[in-house]
């Protein structure tokens, strides 16, 4: 199974600083997904974090110039953790830079999931990431990608995997709000079900559960699966369903397709 998993920064950030010791569990699990045979593309947020806490800052800029040079400094060590994380697993990671220009030229999108292709049939992890130092749309909040959600999107519907796991820091799209009920299953995206994400996103984060109903949407519309849940649960149980999430089924369904359709506490 080919599977693409994105981490927000409200799963990755511990305030002003990247969590490491989550990061590790997640990793981990990662690996285990590699061991059982699967491939896995990774799209993390996290590099504004890692340079503020590389220069010491404990608030987000709100400046796009700031944050564009805070995600350079955060580059670095955000790609050396995973670095280092996946090879105490034998895994080899690599780091892919995109921005949406990427996407908009026919020509650099198939180069891109060429490598990405070759990347996987070899058993690395692309670690992939928006190129904030290039573009600030993101930063912005007024551009395509929100805090890697639609990134992640634009990567599914290029890669073709089986399933996408969105992480971030609450169990899903929950019905009213955030404090509603959890909506276990959601078989289309429309409006009424977009009405109940909330724009506001984490201190460090810019997408909010909008953008991932909207990534989802996306997806789902090109027959990929989409789970959002909590990054602190495990991986597995969340791909099982044995953990709450919300699970947006595809519109257009293969026979092949995991996971299974029954959600977590129906």
């Amino acid at each position: 199974m080919r599977v693409l998993i994105k981490i927000g920064t409200g799963a990755i950030g511990a305030g002003s600083r990247l969590d490491r010791r989550w990061l590790r569990d997640k990793v981990g699990e990662i690996a285990a997904l590699l061991r059982r045979g699967d491939e896995v593309l990774l799209v993390s947020s996290g590099a504004v974090a890692a340079g503020m806490e590389a220069v010491g800052l404990a608030k987000r800029p709100a400046e796009p110039l700031e944050l564009q040079m805070l995600s350079g400094i955060g580059q670095i060590p955000l790609a050396d953790c995973y670095r280092a994380l996946f090879r105490e697993h034998g895994v080899q990671a690599a780091q892919v830079l995109l921005t949406h220009y990427n996407f908009d030229t026919p020509r650099e999108e198939r180069t891109i999931l060429r490598i990405l292709d070759a990347y996987l049939s070899r058993g690395i992890v692309p670690v992939i990431n928006e190129n904030d130092l290039v573009n600030k749309e993101e930063l912005d909040s007024r551009g395509r990608f929100t805090d890697n959600d639609i990134l992640a999107a634009l990567v599914a519907i290029g890669a073709k995997p089986d399933l996408a796991v969105i992480l971030t820091n609450v169990d899903g799209l929950h019905a009213g709000g955030e404090h509603g009920p959890l909506i276990p299953l959601v078989e289309r995206v429309d409006d009424g079900v977009r009405a109940h994400a909330s724009r506001e996103a984490s201190p460090l984060g810019l997408g909010g559960m909008l953008s991932k109903v909207d990534a989802a949407r996306m997806m789902t519309e090109h027959g990929i699966d989409v789970i959002v849940g909590n990054g602190n649960a495990a991986l597995e149980p969340l791909i099982e369903g044995s953990a709450p999430r919300t699970l947006f089924r595809a519109e257009r369904r293969t026979a092949a397709r995991l996971p299974s359709a029954a959600p977590a506490g129906a």
